[in-house]
């Protein structure tokens, strides 16, 4: 990107991937709910570090590899499905209703596993590329820019989805409020799941 309209241009496309409502938005609103914002942060930052890392590979090469072996693509695809539904799950079953004390906190180490298994992540650095990469530059100049650029919207989006999800833990913080916010949260997660399910089979 060497001009203000490709980084426009770039933006236009890219933010509304990166800021709708997937698996990994709804988790880190979930983490903020559960564990306040701060708390969140080591999560965001286990996400952000496979996603920069998928970039990076992509970048420099695992987009010809999911090329060659698509069936490695789809069992990603039902691993992250049923992670995704796992977490979902979690929340449904989640009893105790003290915000602070709950079981279900989301660590740094969610944060990887969940990133690592998020296609949607993959899809979005692979339309990245096939959109913005500039083959006349030098590949290390355009995989670094692209990548720390999309790293910066993703920091941006996380902390902002968590931030959400704290502020809203905080004005709803009744014991049927919280008990609540984990119900719509799990059955976000869960419905998530069936719709990556879907994509995976039917896309």
């Amino acid at each position: 990107m060497d001009s203000f309209a490709q980084l426009a241009l770039w933006f236009a496309v890219i933010f509304p991937l990166v800021f709708s409502a997937g698996p990994g938005n709804v988790l880190c609103a979930v983490c903020g709910a559960t564990n306040g914002f701060r708390q969140s942060i080591p999560f965001i930052l286990g996400l952000n570090l496979v996603y920069t890392s998928y970039a990076l590979l992509a970048g420099f090469g695992l987009s010809a590899i999911l090329s060659a072996y698509p069936r490695v693509f789809i069992f990603v695809q039902i691993l992250g499905v049923a992670y995704i539904f796992w977490l979902g799950y979690k929340f449904l079953l989640r009893k105790d209703i003290q915000r602070k004390e709950g079981k279900t906190k989301l660590r740094f180490i969610d944060g990887v596993i969940s990133q690592a298994l998020n296609i949607k992540g993959i899809t979005i650095v692979i339309t990245m590329y096939s959109q913005f990469l500039n083959p006349e530059n030098s590949i290390v100049y355009e995989v670094l820019t692209l990548s720390f650029s999309l790293l910066l919207l993703n920091l941006f989006t996380h902390m902002t989805w968590s931030y959400g999800g704290s502020w809203m833990a905080q004005k709803f913080a009744s014991s049927y409020a919280v008990e609540l916010q984990s119900k719509i949260f799990g059955g976000m997660l869960i419905f998530i799941s069936f719709w990556l399910l879907y994509q995976a089979i039917y896309s």
